[in-house]
């Protein structure tokens, strides 16, 4: 069974509900994470982001956990701009 879990990256004065980016943790039949960054080609791509945040002992200000729906939402948003800019 796969657990994920989203995470909206709050870089400058993002509020939670319109984040910079977008991560998730990926953790498969109880073994180890995977996280990933949702990257500018719209992929899913190996991220050490919260591994580092967490290792040098920062707090969890610049990120917030999202639901799927929102992580969804986001994810709709950053697709539609993509196609819009060609």
């Amino acid at each position: 069974m796969e657990t994920v879990t989203y995470y909206g990256l709050l870089y400058g004065d993002r509020p939670p509900d319109n984040p910079s980016g977008l991560l998730r943790r990926r953790v498969v039949d109880g073994g180890a994470p995977v996280d990933e960054v949702l990257s500018r080609n719209l992929t899913w791509e190996p991220s050490d982001f919260l591994y580092r945040y967490h290792m040098l002992g920062h707090n969890d200000t610049d990120y917030v956990e999202l639901t799927e729906e929102q992580a969804d939402a986001f994810v709709a948003k950053v697709t539609r701009q993509a196609k819009d800019s060609r």
